[in-house]
């Protein structure tokens, strides 16, 4: 055999790079709707700066060292309905952990969970080859249906979100290693590269996986001021109706991501169409999520039977932009 035949044949034996046709591209990880049933909250914190955060598009929708992107559930009754993970590429399950709570923490359970170092919660690890890896957090308790080594595929359930581990609502942290360092799926550069730059998008499908600045996540009605704790729990969930008897009639909405400035309307339809109730309120201080409400005691005027509609709207004035602008409806019978 000549010695050029020789090389050819040990070249072929060697490993060769990943190219960009080679890195797979990622579904959306959760069987809900984006945008829609659930929403993108907390991105990929690309400044490397201690206690100083930026997402992608140099935006604040992200915390301190935060190393992937939150999926939110509009409540905790849908997490318990149940909202499958899916796995966002073909791979390997490398490791898991399940049997953490998915209640909501207090103070000293989230600090315990800090020293224990387990923040994800229940979790699962995939390997996708030539060092690219993913990472899906806070899944329900006793959701996981993979095992280690277990090979799976596109598309297929792996557990479904939960609230476990330090999370205060329920949701999905989806992460994406590459040889150790985190990428940011939306734009495929490491968090350690700043923000305003795009590379390769890893989503399969980068056109329906836009950048969510703000979101309207829930909403509906009662007979009393709403208790958010209880709402926040799973422990007050909407009524499907009302009584003409009742003593108050509310409207409530929730926000993520809201922003100082940030206009936002509540207002109360009645069968007829006219207007019952409204408030409109400008936001006083960003936060990621929030909650209002409005409403009125039923005293002279009186509820007719029927479909009631509450209206939220949020505007936000973009400074050489376009205003961003979200609205949401939701309805409630009232009966004898």
């Amino acid at each position: 055999m000549s010695k050029r035949i020789l090389v050819f044949f040990l070249l072929l034996l060697l490993p060769f790079p990943a190219t960009a046709a080679d890195t797979p591209h990622f579904i959306f990880p959760a069987a809900c709707t984006y945008g829609k049933t659930c929403w993108a909250v907390n991105y990929v914190d690309v400044d490397p700066a201690k206690n100083a955060v930026k997402d992608f598009t140099c935006n604040i929708k992200t915390y301190d060292a935060h190393k992937g992107t939150d999926f939110a559930l509009g409540s905790v009754k849908q997490m318990r309905a149940g909202v499958d993970v899916l796995a966002a590429a073909n791979g390997t399950v490398l490791r898991l952990r399940d049997g953490e709570s998915d209640t909501l923490k207090t103070p000293e359970e989230f600090e315990n969970i800090r020293k224990n170092t387990k923040e994800c919660g229940n979790g699962v690890l995939i390997d996708h080859g030539n060092g690219l890896e993913t990472i899906y957090c806070h899944l329900k308790k006793g959701s996981i249906v993979v095992k280690p080594h277990e090979k799976v595929t596109t598309g297929q359930k792996i557990a479904q979100i939960g609230q476990s581990g330090l999370a205060e609502f329920p949701h999905l942290h989806f992460g994406v290693m590459d040889a150790g360092k985190i990428i940011d799926p939306y734009t495929g550069v490491s968090n350690e590269d700043g923000c305003g730059k795009m590379k390769d998008p890893l989503w399969a499908d980068p056109k329906t996986m836009t950048y969510e600045p703000v979101a309207i996540f829930n909403g509906g009605f009662r007979t009393e001021k709403p208790d958010f704790n209880a709402i926040q729990r799973g422990d007050d969930p909407n009524p499907a109706t009302l009584s003409l008897n009742s003593q108050a009639f509310v409207f409530w909405g929730g926000f993520f991501n809201v922003e100082k400035g940030d206009d936002i309307t509540l207002s109360i339809v009645d069968p007829d169409g006219k207007l019952f109730n409204t408030r409109r309120e400008t936001i006083p201080k960003t936060r990621a999520r929030q909650y209002y409400f409005t409403g009125r005691k039923i005293g002279d005027v009186q509820l007719k039977p029927g479909i009631y509609k509450g209206i939220v709207t949020l505007t936000r004035k973009v400074e050489g932009g376009a205003d961003i602008a979200r609205s949401r409806e939701f309805t409630v019978k009232v009966t004898p």
